[in-house]
């Protein structure tokens, strides 16, 4: 598992409650890639930096 970053990510919300990277609604990866270069509509993107909490939900 990656370190948590400590700088939040300005203007990027975070609903994902088991990501390492989320807290209190924001980001703090330090950066975030948004992937599937062929997307047409938004539910076909997804954040590539997602990374699970260790939990038993992942």
């Amino acid at each position: 598992m990656k370190e948590n970053k400590t700088d939040e990510i300005k203007d990027i919300s975070c609903e994902v409650k088991n990501c390492v990277y989320q807290r209190e609604g924001s980001c703090y990866a330090g950066h975030i890639k948004v992937g599937n270069p062929i997307a047409q509509h938004e539910s076909e993107t997804k954040c590539e930096t997602f990374e699970c909490v260790d939990s038993p939900n992942c």
